[in-house]
């Protein structure tokens, strides 16, 4: 998904450069995702962005073997049907209406990410094996969930999705804002009420699977959320609050001990920058991603 605002960031996050060769952190998610064994990429993209994503991918992925790259507009007026969409409305619609964009370009099990974070290699071994997990036990959906202090700003409060969980189970996502650690807890808001965590308790990063047949709920429950907050131009549909609707049908979940890291804050930047060049000069990635 890379058609978000950055508001916070004061630029957009996801075509940054932060590699040595002015790679951005997707080129490290596409990068590790064709490691681990995806064979389609489906960029998200803002109308105005849709040029510069397929300028710089379409000559990489044509020397790419048994792999495919597709850019799609998250067109406001995709799956309004008996609505027409509001002049008050300027933002998108939310993470839900992105993917839901998505239908008619994925025809298997799917995997969806943020473009501006940094998930790392395991991560993704994990997603696809849980991809796996719920095709074969007939579950539609399932989350990497991240240990909570691998997931935070130095430079400020943020947002996670704080995961209740029993063993492979979900039990709840529940979105928080404010994180900040202090010592060996971590404080923060949910629904203006201060909260608490302990170190190790996990997140969602929005590394989330789902099997295709997901489509048809997405579809209704955008409707339904249209109904409610059709003039509500803040109001976002969120794919936390579809995975929390399927929980009740069950929802797989795996945790990563990776470092997740990205830009919430423009100060965020050299961190990541330094954080890129530590995992080159260990091995982990080339110098050069696309050589």
């Amino acid at each position: 998904m890379a058609g978000g605002l950055g508001s916070r960031y004061g630029g957009l996050k996801q075509v940054d450069s932060f590699g040595p060769n002015n790679e951005s952190l997707l080129d490290y998610s596409i990068y590790d995702a064709l490691k681990t064994g995806f064979n389609q990429i489906v960029i998200v993209s803002s109308l105005n962005l849709k040029g510069y994503f397929i300028n710089k991918y379409k000559k990489k992925f044509e020397k790419i073997q048994n792999c495919n790259l597709e850019v799609v507009i998250q067109d406001p007026n995709y799956g309004l049907e008996k609505y027409n969409l509001p002049k008050s409305r300027k933002k998108p619609w939310g993470t839900g209406h992105a993917v839901l964009c998505c239908e008619n370009a994925i025809n298997n099990s799917f995997c969806i990410i943020n473009a501006d974070d940094f998930y790392g290699r395991n991560a993704f071994v994990k997603i696809i094996e849980s991809l796996k997990y719920i095709e074969k036990n007939k579950i539609q959906a399932c989350v990497v969930s991240y240990l909570i202090e691998n997931t935070l700003s130095s430079y400020g409060g943020v947002s996670r999705g704080i995961c209740q969980t029993n063993k492979n189970h979900l039990l709840s996502i529940k979105e928080t804002h404010e994180l900040k650690i202090n010592g060996s807890i971590i404080n923060g808001k949910l629904n203006e009420v201060n909260v608490k965590y302990p170190l190790g308790t996990e997140v969602s990063m929005n590394l989330i699977g789902f099997q295709k047949t997901i489509f048809n709920k997405l579809r209704g429950n955008f409707l339904e959320f249209l109904s409610d907050n059709l003039n509500s131009p803040k109001n976002e549909f969120l794919i936390p609050d579809l995975v929390n609707d399927l929980i009740k049908d069950k929802v797989y979940v795996q945790k990563t001990k990776e470092n997740w890291f990205g830009v919430t804050y423009q100060a965020d930047k050299k961190l990541v920058i330094k954080k890129i060049r530590e995992l080159i000069k260990i091995g982990k990635y080339p110098n050069n991603l696309w050589i």
